[in-house]
């Protein structure tokens, strides 16, 4: 039926006569209408819709019984609007639920997908003969599995709330602030364990000295003779002088020497010899108590670990001379004498020399030369030479006819593990002094031996710091090598943690400290979590693993952890100490004591977290000398479990992570012609067959699309497992290729590695776009948009591998599924990590072969630029950027807070589910403040004097310079 209106043009709309006209013609539309027979009506989806759910026997409900919340089809809608509504989100994030409807023998089935941030992702519902009711039936079905999983408490509301303010302030204080004072370990467990027993057989440690010229002297090697065989100690550098260094070498001979009861004697008479006249300490002979003996190596010896008789190595004749107190001296001594001879005053431990020769031109009565090291009495050489107490020098009564002799002085510089200061090397240009005999005992330790025992101090701390290091590995019940594990333990500042920052009472001689290895464990620590949750859970979703990962690796876990085993005390924070490096348990006679307190160091929870993580680390580290990923793995994989003591992680070698992986069913499932075909054009594009053609699929199903279409999960569980893995690929390839960077430059260069914006630009290279199934025009207009950016770009590129830096971010689903593809290839390979490192190679490594292309990429990150605007520009050291986990207190996923403080005061923060990305956040919400301030603004706003004192600092150290000039 056609009605037709005609109107004048001088008609108004609104007239009397129009609106007669469509009255009218209301009238007659209505009465046509009515006319019509039922089969010919259209009605909406709700239509009656409340007779409809009366009539549907099967419909489900639920009754919560403490409070008698009823879940019917009918709420079911509102229940779900209500929870999504709830979710957490950023602003530019839309929270939309999409029903998605499919047929199925003439019913209706509908399939739920709630927004990407929901703890539950699709739920299907019961097949209903109304698509109006299936809709119900569908979110009737995932407000069951809400409940289920406790996001809806009993009155079916939701159980996210906002977070107090004061929880993240206090959080934030507790990590600047928190530290403990712990006892620390100076001995290693094997000098004690060894105590109780007189040996019958020892095992011999020489040490040598590669440059032996460095120590200006001749000298001869030292054996260290224990009752159980030292380990493998790597070479280390010592500083004996200005301009030369010289690595130790430490032999561990693998045959044990018998020792009869008088050598033993010797050896013990020798090593007391060697304490007292050395370093003035004389102990009571405990042959029980005794850590170790020392004995001096034949020069002529062939050193090396397999000698078939080692009592041949040792130089019996000098062990015996050294039983003797002194080599006795008369005033009729010939003046070869005084040629080459070790010279020790009685009477003051800090006085020792290596004499040169008689000097005719000097007497005893004669003044002090000039240039001679300084003294307390320099009346005359005599005088210079008699360290007596008070009441022995007035009663002395001295020759005035005995000889004088010129001796160098030896300076007490202890740690040899540091190059030497420029007060040092003050101190060492005045060597010379002339002094009387008759005062003086001269040592029958002959100089090379004392030469060498010179240099033993700093060569037994570091020995015994490497000891202590493999006893902190054996907690774990890990392999380690001791140059690894010591730089695990190893603290050098107060700020040790804080990468990047100038360091604050810095420890110097301490070797490498645990950044490094930190950076690397934490890396791993995350892929292996992440592996075992989904080998042991694969049918949880992205948000659960999230949540059950953030449990196993958090600070926290490791802290409480750490603090079973004891492990802060292993911690080393203190460089060569001068009184605990001696030998422990024997009775000291005369000499200074150690202490009877044991060393306490003050270490921050955040500290004993990242040693763990560093401890991860010398584990995966050290075995990457071995064939296979198992054996380079399986340390690292112990070391993991050891330290996050969780069921979700109980494996001890790599293999055992396939073999808890049970199969999901859509994965061993049939393949359909689709996915084979998708499998075999992946298979001719990158050349990597896969087994199982489903899990391939699921790489490339996008979350909007309906899991009741091809009955395979969405890329989400796949993308979690390949970011950890291609984390790893990425971080071990910065790792080893630039061994001398710091953690602060591997994490900014890694950035542009594992962003999404060069994993979008790798997903089109690679073409995976196309093979992408969702259910949205959004995306679909998306990529489309993207892929058309990019390509332009590449081709303008002229070849240049960083052209994906000129574009625009990518939709997150294309990084996402480059993540998943990887993923997808490591479970197919039955958990083989060389493939992920093939992918890498093929795929990645070519865009990074010269990281310096990317110094700017890496520049412009937020919290680098933060970094640099502050100590470059503001010239501002008070500043920290802090993370901590919040703890959820209502079922809502665990976030991590971020602040920037300058000064204490809190100037930007920043919120996300990692503290990366908090950080981040943080970073440019400071810089929003400080943009455009100049330094004199900067400094007068945040009361900022930094750059006062350390001008000051300079100033002063120059003054101290020019006084020492002035004094030489």
């Amino acid at each position: 039926m056609v009605i037709k209106l005609i109107f004048k043009p001088s008609e108004r709309f609104g007239s009397p006569r129009l609106r007669a006209v469509t009255h009218r013609g209301q009238g007659v539309m209505r009465r046509f209408c009515e006319s019509l027979p039922d089969d010919r009506l259209l009605h909406g989806n709700d239509y009656d819709l409340e007779g409809q759910l009366a009539k549907e026997k099967s419909l489900q409900s639920y009754t919560e019984p403490e409070t008698g919340a009823k879940l019917t089809y009918g709420s079911s809608l509102v229940v779900l609007a209500h929870f999504v509504g709830c979710l957490p989100h950023d602003n530019e994030t839309t929270l939309q639920v999409t029903f998605v409807m499919s047929v199925q023998d003439k019913e209706f089935i509908c399939e739920v997908i709630l927004p990407e941030n929901s703890p539950i992702r699709s739920a299907i519902g019961r097949p209903a003969t109304k698509k109006s009711i299936a809709k119900r039936a569908a979110a009737f079905s995932a407000c069951i599995l809400l409940r289920k999983s406790k996001h809806l408490d009993g009155n079916l509301l939701p159980t996210y709330t906002k977070q107090l303010p004061a929880m993240r302030n206090a959080l934030l204080a507790l990590n600047m602030k928190k530290t403990n004072e712990y006892g620390m370990r100076i001995k290693p467990d094997l000098w004690e364990s060894s105590w109780g027993s007189v040996p019958d057989e020892l095992f011999i440690t020489v040490l040598e000295l590669d440059k032996p010229q460095a120590l200006r002297r001749p000298y001869q090697p030292l054996a260290v003779l224990t009752r159980t065989r030292l380990p493998k100690i790597p070479e280390f550098l010592l500083y004996p002088s200005t301009d030369s260094t010289s690595a130790v070498i430490c032999t561990s001979l693998t045959t044990a020497m018998k020792v009869p009861p008088t050598k033993l004697a010797m050896l013990n008479d020798f090593t007391l010899r060697f304490f007292s006249d050395l370093f003035n300490k004389v102990y009571e002979s405990e042959t029980r108590k005794m850590s170790y003996w020392l004995a001096p190596v034949d020069p002529a010896s062939r050193i090396s670990s397999t000698v078939p008789h080692p009592e041949t190595l040792i130089d019996w004749g000098t062990v015996e001379l050294a039983m003797e107190e002194k080599i006795d001296w008369s005033i009729d001594a010939p003046d070869s004498f005084y040629t080459d001879k070790f010279v020790v005053d009685p009477w003051s431990g800090a006085r020792r020399w290596f004499s040169v020769g008689v000097a005719p031109e000097f007497k005893p009565l004669d003044p002090v030369p000039p240039g001679t090291v300084t003294a307390k009495y320099m009346r005359n050489i005599l005088d210079y030479s008699n360290y007596m107490y008070p009441k022995a020098r007035k009663a002395a009564k001295l020759k005035e006819d005995q000889p004088v002799f010129l001796a160098h002085f030896v300076h007490h510089r202890l740690n040899l593990l540091d190059e030497i200061t420029d007060k040092e090397k003050h101190d060492s240009l005045r060597k010379n002094c002339y002094l009387c005999p008759e005062v003086l005992r001269f040592s029958t330790l002959p100089t090379g031996v004392a030469a060498m025992g010179l240099v033993f101090p700093a060569i037994i701390s570091r020995i015994e710091s490497y000891l202590i290091a493999l006893d902190a590995c054996k907690l774990l019940q890990i392999t380690v090598e001791p140059a690894l594990a010591l730089e695990a333990i190893t603290k050098d500042s107060d700020n040790t943690d804080e990468h990047g920052s100038e360091q604050i009472n810095f420890r110097r001689g301490m070797g490498n400290n645990y950044e490094r290895l930190e950076f690397i464990g934490d890396c791993f620590l995350k892929m292996a979590t992440s592996i075992s949750l989904f080998a042991q859970n694969p049918d949880n979703d992205e948000f659960e693993y999230h949540v059950k990962r953030m449990l196993l690796i958090c600070n926290k876990n490791l802290f409480n952890t750490a603090m079973q085993l004891n492990l802060p005390e292993y911690i080393r924070t203190q460089s060569f100490a001068r009184r605990t490096w001696y030998p422990e348990g024997l009775t000291l006679l005369r000499g200074k004591e150690k202490g009877a307190k044991p060393p306490m160091h003050p270490l921050g929870d955040k500290t004993v977290a990242d040693v763990c993580e560093a401890l991860i680390g010398a584990a995966l580290v050290s075995q990457t000398h071995r064939e296979g990923p198992a054996m380079k793995f399986d340390h690292a994989v112990k070391a993991v479990t050891a330290l996050v003591r969780n069921p979700d992680h109980e494996m001890t070698t790599w293999s055992d992570y396939y073999k808890v992986y049970n199969k999901p069913t859509y994965q061993t499932s049939p393949a359909t012609a689709s996915q084979a075909d998708l499998a075999s054009k992946i298979e001719s594009k990158l050349g990597y067959h896969f087994q199982y053609p489903r899990l391939l699929r699921s790489a490339f199903i996008h979350p909007s699309y309906p899991f009741s279409w091809e009955k395979v999960p969405c890329y989400q569980r796949l993308e979690f497992l390949g970011d950890a893995l291609l984390d790893m690929a990425c971080i071990n390839y910065l790792f080893y290729k630039f061994p001398k960077k710091d953690p602060q430059w591997l994490t900014e260069h890694k950035m542009a590695m594992v962003s999404n914006k060069f994993l979008g630009a790798v997903c089109v290279k690679l073409g995976f776009h196309k093979h992408l199934r969702y259910n949205g025009a959004l995306v679909e207009y998306q990529i489309r948009d993207y892929v058309t950016e990019l390509q332009e770009a590449e081709a303008e590129a002229g070849g240049s591998r960083d052209y994906w830096t000129q574009v625009k971010n990518p939709p997150k689903c294309l990084p996402d599924v480059v993540e998943a593809y990887v993923g997808a290839v490591f479970v197919d390979s039955e958990f083989d990590y060389d493939e992920v490192e093939s992918f890498f190679k093929k795929h990645i490594e070519w865009f990074f072969e010269d990281m310096t292309i990317y110094d700017t990429f890496a520049n412009n990150h937020p919290t680098t630029f933060l970094h640099n605007l502050l100590t470059i520009t503001f010239g501002c050291q008070n500043y920290r950027l802090l993370a901590q986990e919040m703890p959820s207190i209502d079922g809502s996923p665990t976030q991590v807070i971020a602040a920037l403080m300058i000064h204490n005061e809190v100037i930007g923060e920043g919120r996300a589910a990692s503290g990366k990305n908090a950080k981040v956040k943080a970073s440019s919400s400071a810089l929003e403040k400080l943009k455009g301030l100049a330094p004199y603004e900067y400094r007068m706003q945040y009361h900022c004097d930094c750059s006062t004192k350390a001008h000051d600092a300079n100033v002063a150290k120059m003054d101290m310079a020019d006084l020492a000039e002035s004094a030489i």
